[in-house]
Formats: C-alpha cells, structure tokens, sequence
C-alpha cells in the first residue's frame, strides 16, 4: 500500500481543512495510507484515527520554521512516505513543502483552502499578506500537482499561468445535498424547539473570526429589525470573536433578537429553520456553509468577496460589502414566497459527494 503524508489539521473539528481532510482519509484509507501533521496532537482525534491506522505527528509551528522543516523531513525519511499532501490557506505555511522537495518525495500536492488572511489585527494581517506574497513567488516550485477549493483559492496561492493550466484542478467543497434537502416536517419541528414561530428568521453559519465579517452581519440585522421587529438573528459557531460579537449584540439592545447558539452539531435542523440565510464574509475559499443552505432550499445572500463559483441555486444572490447595510437589509427583506426544494443548477452536480469521491481518489492514483 502507497504512504502520504498530508497536513495540517487540528482537532478535527475546527474547519474547513480539518473536516476535509477526514473526508479525504475516510474515502481513500483502503488504497492509501495516509499520516497526518499537526501542531498538537489532541487525543480525541488520534482515537478516531485509530480504524484507518492513521498516525498524527505533532511538529513546530511557523514561529519555528527551522525546526519545523527539520522534523517534517526527519518524518518524511523515517516513514517512507511516497507523497506529500499540504492542505494550506496562505503561501507562509510553505515549510513542509520545501522539506518534501529536498527530501526527494515525488508526488507533492499542495492545496490551496482560502483566499485570504484571516487575523484579527489589521496590522498584522497586512504584513501577513505583504509575507504571503513574497512566499507565493516560489512556492510553487516546490510542489508537482496543485489543486484549491474554487480557481479564486487557487489564484490566491499560485500564479495565474498554472491555475489557468492542467496543472491546477479544482477540488470541489461537496456535500451530502439529500442530507440538507428541505423538509417541511423537521422545519416545523424546529422552529417550535426554538421558539421561532412567528418570526422572520435570518441565519448564519461560521467561525467567529474576521473572515465571517460578523460585526457588519448584526448591522444589517439592527437594519432589518427597524422594519420587521419579528425579525430573529440565528448565529451558529464559535471562535475568536464570540464574546465580542455577544457584546455588540448588548450594545445594539438586540439580546432578545439574537440567538448565539454556539457550536452546533445539528447545523441541518437550524438551516431548516431559518427563512435566509446571509455570509458577507471578508473572503472565502468556498464557502461549505454556502453550499449547504443553497442545498437547504435557503435564500441566500453573500458577499460578492466570495467566488460565484459556489452559487449552485438560482436562490443566491451576491451583494458588495460596500452597497451598505441599507441596500443588505433591503434586497433580504424583499425575500417572498414559502420556503421550498432546492432547485439546483447544473453545476451543483460538481458538489456531490460522489463527485468529490472520484476526485479524492484520483489523487492517489499516481502515487
């Protein structure tokens, strides 16, 4: 059996790259044996790794890049590895790639997750992106396949002359579609759970951080709740900014109109749920949240920072974070009709999760 060596997840339960990789793991384990890196092993997860015999190595972090370049090739040399899979959101995570070039590994993917910098300071975001874009003139030169969750992502970590080439593929962010299909009976069920009937329900989905854009979110709802005092706020996740949003919410005197449910392993019931479901994020990769409340039946409404790459309904529309909070709440509360099945563009075939499955395992055929 072909060995990788892939990274870099977390917990398992902290994002995008993190579910990904565990999807990727689940569809590929009887072809291929795949180890994963980490910064911290956390316990839970080695556990659940245990039935695909999956090891985690715990290595330095980008304060120590010496060091961490060091381990990943002291890993690469001891295991035998015959690929190297890096799932990354900026080029700065480009260590491990350099060591798996110099340690002769020859398949290198590198997948590209975001298009953009996710740090709270404004400061420090704009040196990390001056630094990305000093890392993202070679990195490339140190991978042999690149992929990325949409061609934005891509053109956010490689140069437009290999997205724009068979060189690049586009790992499309699926979903199980039929799992989050609306259904009029959970719906009901739901509200009442929540204490929603009678109320316009306005939902989000996402990780408190500056990439959800959650402080211009609860201006939009202030806005909407002027016109619809029925109006409810639903914010499912957690993260770096939770408290401060939770603040904000007392700021605005919107307790009693917005729910912050945290984390959520019922996020299906909640889309359910709502009546729109709104993502002015910063930027995206692609957006699963997006993929599964078009999926839902939800009329959606992003931010036009997001890539038209993951609109999949004819129900979504892209709106500039610049129109203004007026022009957000306007275009949502115009919203009519019952809520419905989704009906789906042709596109949306690529976020099967049968489709997914042929390209997943498609990345491990040339090992």
């Amino acid at each position: 059996m072909k060995k990788m060596l892939a990274g870099f997840i977390m917990d398992g339960k902290s994002g995008g790259i993190d579910r990904y990789l565990l999807n990727f793991i689940e569809t590929v384990h009887e072809q291929t044996r795949v180890d994963l890196l980490t910064n911290e092993i956390d316990p839970d997860l080695e556990k659940q790794l245990e039935k695909y015999h999956t090891r985690l190595f715990a290595i330095a972090n980008l304060k120590h890049p010496l060091s961490q370049y060091r381990q990943v090739r002291k890993i690469l040399r001891e295991g035998g590895y015959d690929a190297v899979y890096l799932n990354i959101s900026t080029a700065i995570d480009c260590i491990a790639a350099i060591a798996s070039k110099h340690e002769k590994i020859p398949v290198r993917i590198l997948h590209s997750h975001s298009s953009g910098n996710d740090c709270e300071s404004g400061l420090k975001r704009n040196l990390f992106n001056f630094i990305h874009k000093i890392c993202r003139c070679f990195l490339y030169r140190y991978a042999t396949k690149y992929c990325g969750c949409s061609v934005r992502a891509g053109e956010w970590m490689f140069p437009e002359k290999i997205v724009h080439s068979d060189r690049f593929e586009v790992i499309f962010n699926a979903v199980d579609r039929e799992k989050y299909g609306y259904d009029e009976t959970v719906r009901r069920k739901a509200r009442k759970e929540l204490g929603l009937d009678g109320h316009f329900v306005v939902g989000h989905a996402g990780n408190f951080c500056y990439q959800k854009n959650h402080f211009f979110l609860l201006d939009i709802f202030e806005e909407i709740h002027k016109k619809r005092t029925d109006a409810v706020l639903l914010l499912a996740g957690d993260g770096v900014r939770f408290e401060a949003v939770k603040e904000k919410v007392r700021e605005k005197g919107l307790e009693d109109s917005v729910r912050m449910l945290g984390r959520r392993p019922d996020v299906g019931r909640l889309y359910q749920a709502m009546d729109v479901f709104v993502l002015p994020s910063n930027f995206e990769g692609l957006p699963i949240a997006g993929i599964e409340a078009q999926s839902a039946g939800l009329p959606c409404f992003m931010s036009s920072r997001i890539t038209e790459e993951s609109r999949i309904t004819e129900n979504c529309r892209f709106l500039p974070l610049e129109a203004g909070v007026e022009e957000w709440a306007q275009e949502i509360l115009g919203v009519r009709g019952e809520r419905k099945a989704a009906v789906f563009l042709k596109n949306a075939d690529d976020y099967d999760l049968a489709s997914q499955k042929r390209q997943l395992l498609s990345l491990t055929e040339n090992i």
